[in-house]
């Protein structure tokens, strides 16, 4: 048998002649076939889910496969200065990330001389960056970026061309709407007089300067308000900070808004068991493909006691889950698919999910996060019950149901959650579906791609 070449994110190549079987669910977990062969008699036609902007999965042939120096986008245009604006409520500005960890600048990456926290005004110069009073994402996902440059994707480039040098600055405000937040308000204004300052400093320095991306971790107070238009919302943000960005630089380059789910509601006000938020944030991502980014969830993640904001190492850790997807998206220019289902079939009880797969193969680990029930899936349809959740080949799940449905019904995932539980891997809303990346992590973390939090009609 001819093998697949299997490239893992962090570029190295496996050849494997066979895909391992996984399977969880049920007392013995017993391990199904592959997918594949011929029909089944009865099989319902498959619900295809959100766009297919090319699957994270990378499976080449020996044949067709190429050197890791060809990663870099043929369409990259190097630029001295990648600025990177941060915007969110609390948990895009750090808040209860203490004691900060990042203290110290391991390349040349940069932040304004306010701080990463950097206002709109005094932006007056550059200098190192770390973290101030608190943990953000910040530092750390500058520091995987340019370690994943130079160490991979800019390998072989011209000589002054082997780095990505990063400069972040944050603008977000805790406990703050999209209407806090977007066009015409303080924050927003901070935003653009970073990305001016960024270009101003740059071309007085004789350097060149880009905005690559918007960092944006957001989305409770707009759930505990219910706002039915969130999904429209991160469009239209990240429409305006592209148009006036573009305007300021005068670069050709979209500016895509990456962003998270976000996985706490369950400490919120009212304690609710559901939130909107994370299916609006799936959705933006499966209908802007390329202009809003969905890098994951978060209930993978460490939170402090209040259950809603994450620990130093939360922070830290999240910057580079942002980091990887980054590299992808801007300096790979390649679509970034996060584990999600691809496509959903059903032959009598038997529910199949295709998914997208960053790093194949998909695992269940019940380690890294505890299993909330039926590895974190849920039925809603008729009075049938979850019998097993199976892992089969490399990008696939087989939901079996106690009995078949009389007719369709809803496949959930870290949907519902235990009213005033803590957000995190042992408490929140959760599940145990994640993919293999073994992207390096700077501080020992293990990088995963977490499967999303959805609901998906099941026909």
């Amino acid at each position: 048998m001819r093998g697949l070449r299997l490239r893992s994110a962090f570029g190295a190549s496996l050849i494997v002649t066979g895909l391992a079987l996984y399977a969880c669910g049920g007392d013995d977990g017993g391990v199904l076939p592959p997918s594949g062969g011929e029909p089944e008699t009865g099989a319902q036609p498959a619900t295809n889910v959100g766009a297919d902007t090319g699957d994270g999965l990378i499976v080449r042939d020996s044949a067709t496969d190429v050197a890791d120096a060809t990663l870099l986008s043929p369409t990259f245009v190097y630029r001295d200065i990648n600025q990177v604006l941060g915007t969110g409520q609390s948990l895009s500005v750090g808040a209860v990330g203490v004691p900060t960890l990042s203290l110290a600048q391991p390349y040349d990456n940069t932040m304004f001389v306010t701080g990463v926290l950097a206002g709109g005004t005094g932006l007056t110069s550059f200098k190192p960056l770390i973290e101030g009073s608190v943990e953000t994402l910040s530092t750390s996902f500058a520091s995987l970026v340019t370690k994943l440059a130079r160490d991979v994707v800019l390998v072989g480039q011209p000589a002054g061309k082997t780095s990505h040098e990063m400069l972040i600055s944050a603008h977000g405000i805790g406990g703050t709407p999209y209407v806090g937040l977007k066009k015409g308000t303080a924050a927003y204004a901070n935003g653009l007089a970073q990305a001016q300052a960024g270009h101003d400093l740059a071309l007085a320095a004789g350097k060149t300067h880009v905005v690559r991306a918007v960092t944006n971790v957001h989305g409770e107070s707009d759930s505990q308000t219910g706002n039915p238009s969130y999904e429209a919302n991160l469009l239209e943000w990240q429409s305006s900070y592209e148009t006036d960005v573009k305007a300021i630089t005068g670069q050709a380059e979209g500016i895509p808004m990456l962003h998270s789910q976000f996985s706490s509601w369950t400490r919120l006000a009212g304690l609710p068991t559901t939130s909107i938020i994370p299916a609006a944030q799936l959705a933006a991502h499966a209908n802007a493909p390329g202009r809003i980014v969905l890098v994951g969830a978060k209930y993978h993640l460490p939170y402090v006691a209040d259950g809603v904001h994450l620990t130093n190492e939360g922070y830290r850790h999240m910057g580079e889950d942002y980091a990887k997807v980054y590299r992808r998206v801007i300096l790979e220019g390649k679509p970034w698919e996060p584990v999600r289902p691809k496509t959903v079939t059903r032959v009598g009880a038997m529910i199949t999910v295709k998914m997208h797969v960053p790093a194949p193969p998909l695992v269940i680990d019940t380690t890294l996060v505890s299993d909330p029930g039926n590895k974190g899936f849920e039925w809603a349809g008729g009075a049938e019950t979850i019998a097993s959740v199976a892992v089969s080949g490399a990008d696939t799940v087989v939901v079996t149901l106690s009995a078949a449905p009389a007719a369709g019904g809803r496949l959930r995932y870290a949907f519902t959650g235990t009213s005033g539980a803590l957000g995190g891997p042992t408490t929140g809303a959760r599940g145990n579906l994640r993919d293999s990346d073994a992207t390096p992590s700077r501080n020992g973390y293990p990088l995963y791609n977490w499967c999303v939090h959805f609901d998906q009609a099941v026909p």
